[in-house]
């Protein structure tokens, strides 16, 4: 399983999830958690994912915090503080508004890391957090 955290678990890391499980290896699954959770997800997720390929596999569920998800294989923290998330690899954005943008580059991120993942060239390193064998 892939964790993508992000700040609030509420919209980058949803949007990230539902393009990593659209392209997603046998055997790998995508979830994620907030540093700080929101009540609800972001509008954002939905109104960017509406009408793609993998609008229906937005998680809807209220956010989760990050201690919620102990077993993740792999983590990829989202804009979130330097070390705010020991282990993850960092995806530092270059669009920080919510927009087309920011889901082609989410997009892109999440679908080159599930082809690497198939291939088995993954530079993103396990997750200090308690990897699996697979």
């Amino acid at each position: 399983m892939v964790l993508f955290v992000c700040p609030h678990g509420a919209g980058k890391s949803r949007i990230a999830a539902a393009w990593f499980a659209g392209a997603a290896p046998e055997g790998w699954t995508a979830t994620t958690a907030g540093l700080a959770p929101q009540q609800q997800v972001s509008v954002h997720a939905p109104r960017l994912l509406a009408g793609t390929a993998v609008e229906d596999l937005l998680d809807l569920e209220l956010p989760r915090p990050l201690s919620a998800i102990p077993d993740a294989e792999l983590v990829v923290a989202i804009d979130c503080r330097p070390g705010a998330v020991p282990g993850a690899t960092e995806w530092r954005l270059q669009h920080e508004a919510f927009d087309e943008h920011m889901n082609a580059e989410l997009k892109e991120r999440a679908q080159r890391l599930a082809r690497e993942l198939s291939t088995g060239t993954s530079t993103a390193g396990t997750s200090s957090r308690g990897p699996r064998a697979r």
